[in-house]
C-alpha cells in the first residue's frame, strides 16, 4: 500500500502455465497492509486458481506455440529464470514442477520457460520455490533503522513483516510513550524523526528496508500517549483521545490495533475499553490482534475474553502466538482451539498465529507483577530497588517465577556472558536467590534484559499448527550477526 492510504488487495494466485504478470514486493515500500490470510479470500483465490489451471490445461495444445513465443519475448527482457524447481504457490494445492520467469520486477510466467541466452538462470532442481512469506507476528519495528538489509528475515524468505504487536508500536508517540521509545532507540543509536503514524511510515520509506513493513497500533502505546502507565480505567475524555489517535493512525496506514495484555500498560486495559477501541478498528476495516491476558492457568478465560471483544465490536480478531505455557497447562490448546472453532462456526471472523518452537522470548520484567510496572520503566526500577517491595513480590504468586531453571538469558548488554545461562544458574553463581538476582539485573539494565522461556509442549505446537486457520509468525525481529541487532 502506498504510505498514507488503506491496505491494498493482493493479486490472485498464479498456477502452472500462468502468464499473468504479478508484482514483486518493491524494495523499501512501507506496505502498511496485512492482518493475516482470511479464509474467504483464500477460497476465492483457490477457485480462481483452479479455473485458470483448468482453462490452461484444456487449451494447452492450441496455445502451446503462442506460449512459446511469449516466453521467448519475455526472456529477452527478463532478469531471471528459476529453472526446474518445485513450486508451492500459496494456494494450498499440491506443489508442482515449474520454471519461474522474473521479468524486471514482475513474475512474468510460472510454467515452462524456454531457454534464452539473455536471461540469467538459477538451477532450482531439488529446491522449493514459493511466494515471499508474511511474518504475521514480528517485532522488527525499528530494525530497518539499524540495518536496512534485515538479513535474518530475508534468509527465511520473508518479504513482509507485520509489526506493532503485543501492545507496543513505534507510533504514534507522545508523553510517556515517546520517552520509552527514545530510551529503546538510544540503545540502538537511532534518532527518532517521527511522532505520528504517518511520519513513522515515511521514516520507514526513507530507510529503504530490503523487505516490506506494516504495523498495528499498540494498545499499550495509545495508553502511554494519553494516560501514561497508570493502572486504572481511562476517563471518558482519555478514551475519546485514544480513539482519535487510533482512527488517525488507521487513516495513515496502520493495519489495526494490537494489545499485549500481560504487558503493562496494555495489561491495565479493561474488556470494555478494548471493545470500544475495536469498534473504531472495525469501522476502518482493520484487524484486532491480541497477546491475550493469560497463556497458562487461565488460558481459557483469556481466549473467551478475546472472543468477547470480537463479538461485541464485530471486529476481525487474531489471537497472537497461541500456546499453553507451563507444563501443568500442556494439552489445554485442545480446549482453547475448540472455543475458537465454535466462535468461527457462529460467524466470528477469528484466526490465530503461532511460532513453531517450544520456547517463547520476551523480557525478564514479565516475571514481575503488573503493579510494579505502574508509572513506567523508571518507576519499576525504583520499586525493585526497595527491599520492602521485593518482600511483597516474593509473597505473591508469579507464574513464570516457578521455573527459574527454564528461563534463559538471551541478551543483557552489560553482561554478554549471561547469554545462554538460566536465571537459576546465574543466581547460584552469584550466591543470590533467583528473585533477588532478577530484581538486581532489571535495575542494573533499566529493565532491558531479554529472555527465552522454555515453557511449551511439542505436541501442543503440532496440534495448533495443524489448524487451517493458524499461520506462522516469528515473534522476533530481523537480526544480523553484526551490529546492535
Amino acid at each position: 500500500m502506498v504510505r498514507g492510504g488503506r491496505p491494498g488487495r493482493r493479486g490472485p494466485a498464479v498456477g502452472a502455465g500462468s502468464d499473468a504478470p504479478l508484482p514483486l514486493p518493491p524494495r523499501g515500500r512501507a506496505a502498511l497492509s496485512g492482518g493475516g490470510v482470511r479464509d474467504r479470500v483464500h477460497a476465492r483465490r483457490l477457485r480462481r486458481l483452479e479455473h485458470r489451471t483448468a482453462v490452461a490445461e484444456a487449451a494447452h495444445r492450441r496455445e502451446a506455440p503462442r506460449a512459446r513465443r511469449r516466453s521467448r519475448a519475455a526472456s529477452r527482457v527478463s532478469d531471471l529464470v528459476l529453472r526446474g524447481g518445485t513450486v508451492y504457490d500459496g494456494s494450498g494445492r499440491p506443489p508442482f514442477a515449474a520454471d519461474v520467469l522474473v521479468a524486471g520486477d514482475r513474475i512474468a510466467r510460472v510454467g515452462r520457460v524456454e531457454r534464452n541466452g539473455d536471461a540469467r538462470e538459477i538451477d532450482a532442481d531439488g529446491r522449493a520455490i514459493a511466494p515471499g512469506f508474511i511474518d504475521i507476528h514480528s517485532h522488527s519495528d525499528e530494525a530497518m533503522f539499524v540495518n536496512d538489509a534485515m538479513e535474518s528475515a530475508v534468509h527465511m524468505g520473508v518479504t513482509l513483516v507485520v509489526c506493532g504487536n503485543c501492545g507496543g508500536s513505534s507510533a504514534p508517540v507522545s508523553g510517556l510513550a515517546e520517552a520509552e521509545l527514545d530510551r529503546e532507540l538510544a540503545r540502538l543509536d537511532v534518532k527518532r524523526t517521527w511522532r505520528s503514524f504517518g511520519e513513522y511510515a515515511a521514516a520507514v520509506d526513507r530507510a529503504k528496508p530490503a523487505i516490506n513493513v506494516c504495523s498495528f497500533v499498540g494498545h499499550g502505546t495509545l495508553r502511554s500517549c494519553v494516560m501514561g502507565a497508570e493502572d486504572r480505567a481511562p476517563t471518558g475524555a482519555e478514551l475519546a483521545r485514544m480513539k482519535e489517535l487510533l482512527a488517525r493512525s488507521l487513516d495513515e496506514g496502520a493495519v489495526g490495533l494490537a494489545s499485549g495484555l500481560i504487558y503493562p500498560p496494555s495489561a491495565f486495559g479493561t474488556t470494555d475499553e478494548l471493545a470500544s477501541l475495536c469498534a473504531v478498528v472495525r469501522d476502518k476495516g482493520g484487524l484486532y490482534a491480541s497477546h491475550i491476558r493469560n497463556e497458562g492457568a487461565k488460558l481459557l478465560d483469556a481466549v473467551e475474553e478475546n472472543l468477547a471483544i470480537g463479538r461485541r465490536s464485530k471486529v476481525r480478531v487474531e489471537l497472537s502466538h497461541h500456546k499453553a505455557s507451563g507444563q501443568r497447562n500442556w494439552g489445554k490448546v485442545k480446549d482453547s482451539t475448540a472455543l475458537i472453532e465454535r466462535a468461527r462456526r457462529e460467524g466470528l471472523d477469528v484466526t490465530a498465529d503461532q511460532y513453531p518452537y517450544t520456547a517463547s522470548s520476551t523480557g525478564l520484567a514479565v516475571t514481575i507483577p503488573n503493579w510494579v510496572h505502574e508509572g513506567g520503566t523508571q518507576k519499576m526500577c525504583e520499586r525493585l530497588a526497595d527491599p520492602a517491595i521485593r518482600a511483597r513480590i516474593r509473597g505473591e504468586e508469579v507464574e513464570t517465577g516457578r521455573a527459574w531453571d527454564r528461563i534463559v538469558i538471551a541478551r543483557a548488554r552489560k553482561h554478554p556472558d549471561w547469554a545462554g545461562k538460566s536465571v537459576e544458574q546465574l543466581a547460584r553463581e552469584a550466591g543470590r536467590d533467583p528473585l533477588e538476582w532478577t530484581c538486581d539485573a532489571l535495575v542494573e539494565h533499566e529493565g532491558a534484559v531479554d529472555i527465552v522461556h522454555h515453557s511449551m509442549s511439542e505436541d501442543d505446537v503440532r496440534y495448533v499448527m495443524a489448524k487451517d486457520w493458524v499461520c506462522i509468525g516469528s515473534d522476533s525481529r530481523a537480526n544480523a550477526p553484526y551490529g546492535p541487532l
